[in-house]
């Protein structure tokens, strides 16, 4: 599969600071130029093969057979020097309108992306793609490219009273869209519809939403791609009003006006009609969204008993990739050749029912790059099972434990760990249309894939908060000791800031390729917190560094990260950073940290500084002994 040489975090910083555009999808105005993206990794000479190969494809996509189609894919050329290529216009466009957009389109790619091998140019109306490498069939939802209408650029609140209303509606509609896109004719992977969404308490209006994909690709990844669109609408496009988000495989516009169909003039909203609010209906509401008995509702996930006993072999040991105090994983086999992971949780194991049904419905429901997609369950007598995607390289826990794996994990690596783990958080916490505390953050709960991008995994006991709601208290604390906040662990209050805890101390753990905790291996007589912030204190941060890494890192940003991981893991969650700030602050922004205090439990002793006088003192109805028996690693 082609992929350029940028990465999604940089893109990101980019379109968020640069590609705010006027868009104006008015029939009858010319196709807008949006955005190019230029492989700078593989460049060819203007007078070679490749290149008049390039040219000669480009040129294909005006010949009869290709001007009367809205998609169009072709390769010319041989060997090492053969280019794959296509163009695709939105389904509702008029060929002659799209012929023009693809001419401006080569036009861009000849000034901006000459001598390039692989390269894609979007306009509002049309897309052209190249490439040495064949991509046809192939999903690929990088880059993600938000435009909104500046003639339209109001934000969600200046149309509605109930934002958080909105965006329910706007998450749902685009849902339903997709799904209906992503299953359509074949050749013709497109959809619309309208939802309604309150205005104000006595009236309603219309949200209009389309959904399409290239025709090339299966309908499994027509819908994953526009999922993972979805799952990112509401960062990228700002809280507008009306929104397109465009890639090479698929693309999703919603807006407040009629677009589409024959209203591709934009036009004053619909009129508004009464609508009654129901003796049912509470402002504010902080009952959760979905609840756990929501798992009947997906039986599209469920998988037979036989299906997983034949895919991992009747869980034969070979087959066995590890196991925890939830239960074994398993790698299976089904009968399509995918690859699978199989969460198989033991009749002991301290997630029940409740705790099997919440993880079921939570990750069904968020769909983001960096967490870990569940493909299916089954609830079989005594068998509890969760059907994940296999990601090659395991868990994060397995690089740093282990010597050779760890030397291998240099710093840009380790960099783009970070990155991803805070835009899982983020998603969690303030982009998805839920609200989730995972509670359960830790380096064997980050999962990586084949190019080492991270995915948060296991929420057996994550907590799904309601609409307003900020933080949570139990009395069943549990966890993983090295990772919880020290309110969470003498009191029993979790909240996001919980998470940003935890993330903190992951931060930490990949700037120094130690663990927190001690141990005799690590050849330190102090706890990774008190020897982090004792060598920020005295001004020498960078002795905390891994020497594997042999100074080989940018400076200022092995700082930056140091810098967030203290101020994450402060003994004040007010003082912790949010998540936004904390994922702008690793793209580059111009974000300025406040200082860090010292973190809770600074004690050189070999138990970290859990202290029984530490206990006593929080009203907490639990023993020394029984609190570290509930913390034991899972």
């Amino acid at each position: 599969m082609a992929c350029f040489a940028i990465s999604w975090s940089s893109l990101l910083h980019i379109l968020m600071s640069l590609l705010i555009f006027s868009i104006n999808r008015i029939a009858v105005a010319d196709p807008a130029y949006v955005f190019s993206l230029c492989s700078d990794m593989q460049t060819v000479a203007p007078s070679s093969n490749y290149q008049t190969n390039v040219d000669a494809l480009l040129s294909s996509f005006s010949s009869k057979k290709a001007s009367e189609s809205l998609f169009y894919n072709t390769t010319v050329g041989i060997g090492a020097n053969k280019v794959y290529g296509f163009f695709f216009c939105g389904f509702d466009e008029t060929v002659a309108i799209c012929q023009k957009c693809i001419s401006l389109a080569i036009n861009s790619l000849n000034s901006r992306c000459r001598g390039q091998k692989e390269s894609v140019v979007w306009y509002d109306q049309c897309l052209v793609r190249y490439s040495n490498e064949s991509f046809f069939g192939t999903m690929n939802d990088a880059p993600m490219i938000p435009m909104w209408n500046r003639q339209n650029a109001v934000d969600i609140q200046n149309i509605t009273n109930n934002q958080l209303g909105f965006i329910q509606v706007l998450l749902g509609t685009l849902r339903n869209v997709s799904s209906k896109a992503a299953t359509g004719p074949s050749g013709k992977k497109i959809a619309t519809k309208e939802g309604k969404f309150v205005a104000n308490l006595t009236s309603m209006n219309l949200l209009y939403t389309l959904a399409e994909c290239t025709p090339d690709i299966s309908t499994r990844d027509c819908n994953t791609c526009l999922q993972m669109t979805i799952g990112n609408m509401t960062d990228m496009c700002n809280m507008k009003a009306g929104c397109t988000m465009m890639n090479p495989s698929c693309n999703i516009r919603y807006d407040v006006y009629a677009f589409y169909g024959d209203a591709l003039t934009p036009t004053l909203g619909p009129p508004s009609v009464p609508f009654s609010v129901g003796k049912n209906h509470k402002k504010n509401s902080k009952k959760p969204i979905i609840e756990a008995d929501e798992i009947e509702t997906v039986d599209s996930l469920k998988f037979d008993l036989s299906t997983i006993r034949k895919a991992t072999n009747n869980f034969s040991a070979d087959k066995k990739l590890g196991e925890g105090g939830f239960g074994e994983v398993y790698k299976g086999k089904l009968e399509d050749g995918s690859i699978i992971a199989v969460k198989r949780l033991s009749s002991q194991s301290e997630q029940g029912i409740g705790e099997f049904k919440t993880e079921v419905v939570l990750v069904a429901k968020l769909q983001h790059r960096n967490l870990v997609k569940l493909l299916g369950f089954c609830l079989s007598g005594k068998e509890k099972i969760l059907v994940y995607e296999f990601l090659p390289n395991m868990s994060l826990d397995r690089f740093l434990s282990d010597p050779t794996k760890r030397e291998s994990l240099n710093w840009k690596t380790r960099f783009k760990i970070i990155e991803g783990i805070a835009r899982g958080l983020l998603y969690l916490h303030e982009d998805s249309r839920l609200k989730i505390v995972h509670r359960d953050l830790k380096l064997s709960n980050i999962l990586l894939d084949e190019a080492m991008n991270p995915k948060i995994a296991d929420f057996g006991i994550a907590k799904l908060f309601g609409v307003d709601q900020t933080q949570d208290n139990t009395d069943r604390i549990v966890g993983t000791f090295g990772y919880m906040a020290p309110e969470y662990l003498l009191t029993g209050q979790f909240s996001v800031k919980s998470d940003v805890y935890a993330f903190g101390i992951i931060v930490l753990e990949l700037v120094s390729g130690l663990r927190n905790r001690f141990s005799h291996q690590q050849k330190i007589e102090e706890s990774l917190l008190y020897r982090a912030w004792r060598l920020w204190n005295e001004g020498i941060p960078l002795k905390l560094t891994d020497p594997t890494f042999c100074s080989d890192f940018p400076v200022d940003e092995m700082a930056k990260c140091m810098h967030i991981g203290l101020l994450c893991v402060q003994d004040d969650a007010a003082k912790r950073p949010r998540m936004p700030t904390i994922v702008g602050a690793l793209n580059g922004e111009s974000i300025t940290l406040p200082l860090p205090t010292p973190p809770h439990f600074l004690s050189d002793s070999v138990d970290n500084g859990i202290k029984e006088d530490d206990l006593t003192q929080c009203n907490h109805a639990l023993r020394v002994t029984e609190i570290f028996t509930e913390l034991s690693p899972r």
